[in-house]
């Protein structure tokens, strides 16, 4: 019997998200995914043998089931450039005023009348575009706003016009002309479209007071899917690439098959990368200098998209990379097949990493996790333990055989209240503040601080008022609409700094996950860490760093790099210590790729129609009714049946 009905969900509708820095692979895998299996079969290894049986045989289950018959899906492509022109061109003319003041205004970075001359050449060669008309005219014809769109011939329409090579022989016609006028001016435009439409729903405005757009290309991206899934009975789709965080929220909350993926460069050589990527750019080849300018600027705003601090401020229309990857499931480095060394005992390159989580996306369970996603699993749960309010963080400790020794995760020693569950409201009233709040906190015993602390400095000294200057009105935050009843917790040390107008992060209440989890061990006289493994799901600081070094830890992995020099100054070339970016599958996917559907003996057994029959005996001594016994005898030779005897007799 086969059993295709049971997995038709998961083989006929997947999504992959892709997010990463500038230079880090989105593009290349997204390729990867919508091509056929040939072309992942050409960055694999043949003939696998390597130190490791157990890989070995991992590594070959997976390629001999993607190998089989139609089990590669290969994946439909939504470019987020694609989305971005599609609706522009729903929004303006190429022709029109509006347009021309926004390339004035986003394309170009030099002097007013230089940018003047250049926009006007771009609006020029635009006219080229005009044998675009029929589907410029077919885009404005579709319903706005875009999550409306629902009738028939509408899915239909949106579906043929987005997939079709019409469509993206124009895109790519119009991003060419931008990309000839200047590479960057053309990234950076599209930074500033995706921005103010996230922003206010126009391409050509920022301004708005509030976040009821954030959506609107979420939901353009959505539609197409729709459209896609109406016009076709198998469909899989790649989006290259989402980096907002509330848009990867968007997927995941609607569709339960949305797996995000993170790519990274294990070697941190981004900038080469796209060094190498620039020079088979027409109007720059044979220019290395104008090349290294452009891969700086590219680099600079790939910074800025990263480590932007506009999410902390409620500006959520801002790309931001960072949280983007620490909310991805699935993280990929971007490697090829080394040169020399085919004897990895890992999924090494891109395509390999892709077979076996498009194997597990396929058919869940098809082989059991890695240790080093076992151990970083843990981490990632033991992470919401964490009562932090700015980053919640876990770790875990294993010996060198990768067996658990502690759990951590970043939070308040011992005995005192996490964060999150202190109110400033509570702070003022002494009947609840007792237990939950330092001397300190409450203002009490000011006379033991040092007389040259700052707070001295400032009138009147006590940390209540201090919390009630950073709210500006304490009494009012509580009971604020905003906060739709949720409790107003707040962050010591944010608060402390802010006062002393310092960023000191010794002020925190916190211990960090990596220290708790070290500290777990020594505490009750445990195990030595000395060649051991350390996971947490941010690299460490330059602090737990040195006390990993120190206590002789062999191997960290991590997820995501936390903000510091750690890395540059503790970790790079350390003789003992190495410093892993993790790859695998963590968080929901972790569940939802390594969980069967039932148990896979219970799947052969019936696949292959295979029912164990109870054996039978031939030995006349087993036949225990002596009246039958003796009519068998003339059948029997001794103890041995005469089958061709008996088959005459019946006859």
């Amino acid at each position: 019997m086969k059993l295709e009905e049971i997995y038709k969900l998961r083989r006929d509708f997947s999504i992959i998200g892709i997010t990463g820095r500038t230079g880090s692979g989105c593009t290349k895998v997204a390729n990867i995914l919508s091509k056929d299996y040939s072309e992942l079969n050409n960055g694999l290894r043949q003939n696998l043998v390597t130190s490791d049986k157990i890989f070995n045989k991992k590594y070959n289950i997976c390629k001999d089931y993607l190998s089989y018959g139609n089990n590669w899906k290969q994946y439909d492509i939504i470019k987020y450039k694609n989305v971005l022109f599609f609706y522009l061109i729903g929004s303006y003319d190429l022709d029109s005023k509006e347009f021309k003041k926004l390339l004035l205004s986003y394309y170009n970075e030099t002097k007013k009348d230089d940018n003047k001359n250049i926009v006007d050449l771009v609006i020029k060669e635009f006219h080229s575009l005009n044998i675009y008309s029929d589907i410029i005219e077919k885009i404005k014809s579709i319903p706005k706003p875009y999550k409306k769109v629902k009738d028939d011939e509408s899915l239909i329409l949106l579906d043929n016009l987005f997939f079709g090579e019409e469509f993206n022989a124009f895109s790519k016609s119009f991003f060419n002309i931008l990309e000839n006028n200047g590479y960057y001016s053309r990234t950076r435009f599209l930074h500033f479209v995706s921005c103010n439409i996230r922003s206010s729903g126009d391409p050509l405005s920022e301004d708005s007071s509030e976040i009821s757009h954030i959506y609107t290309l979420a939901n353009l991206i959505n539609r197409i899917i729709k459209a896609r899934k109406y016009s076709k009975k198998s469909v899989h789709i790649v989006i290259d690439s989402l980096r907002n965080s509330l848009e990867i929220m968007f997927f995941k909350e609607r569709y339960s098959s949305f797996y995000m993926i993170a790519t990274k460069n294990e070697k941190d050589d981004e900038k080469q990368r796209l060094f190498n990527r620039l020079k088979d750019v027409k109007t720059l080849k044979n220019n290395n200098l104008k090349i290294e300018e452009i891969a700086q600027k590219l680099m600079n705003l790939d910074a800025t998209e990263y480590d932007s601090s506009d999410y902390q401020k409620g500006t959520f229309s801002s790309p931001d990379v960072s949280n983007c990857i620490q909310k991805s499931d699935i993280h990929i480095l971007n490697d090829n097949l080394p040169s020399k060394d085919y004897n990895l005992n890992d999924f090494h390159s891109c395509e390999e990493q892709l077979m076996k989580f498009i194997s597990l996306i396929q058919q869940p369970g098809i082989v059991t996790p890695s240790r080093s996603e076992r151990c970083m699993q843990i981490a990632y749960n033991a992470k919401l333990n964490s009562g932090c309010i700015s980053r919640q963080v876990g770790a875990v400790v294993t010996d060198e055989n990768y067996s658990l020794n502690s759990i951590g995760w970043n939070d308040v020693p011992s005995g005192q209240t996490p964060c999150n569950l202190r109110s400033v409201n509570d702070l003022f009233e002494k009947d609840k503040n007792s237990n939950h709040y330092s001397e300190f906190e409450r203002g009490e015993n000011i006379d033991t601080v040092d007389t040259e602390f700052k707070y001295k400095k400032k009138s009147p000294f006590t940390f209540p008022n201090a919390v009630q200057k950073y709210f500006h009105n304490t009494d009012t935050t509580s009971k604020n609409d905003n906060l739709n009843g949720k409790n107003c917790s707040f962050c010591f040390k944010t608060i402390h700094n802010f006062y002393e107008g310092e960023k000191n992060q010794v002020h925190t209440r916190s211990l960090h996950a990596e220290e708790n989890a070290m500290l777990q061990i020594s505490k009750k006289g445990g195990n030595g860490l000395f060649q051991g493994n350390l996971f947490t799901t941010a690299s460490p600081c330059e602090l737990c760093s040195k006390k990993a070094s120190q206590l002789g830890i062999k191997k960290v992995y991590y997820i995501d790099p936390y903000p510091g020099i750690s890395k540059q100054q503790i970790l790079s070339n350390h003789q003992t210590l190495k410093l892993i970016q993790f790859k695998g599958v963590i968080g929901k996917s972790y569940s939802k790729l390594y969980d069967p559907f039932m148990s896979y003996k219970d799947e052969l057994t019936i696949m292959l129609e295979n029912r164990p029959q109870k054996p039978t005996s031939s030995k006349l001594t087993e036949v225990k009714d002596d009246t039958l016994r003796t009519r068998l005898s003339e059948f029997y030779k001794g103890d041995v049946l005469d089958e061709e005897k008996l088959l005459k007799a019946l006859k």
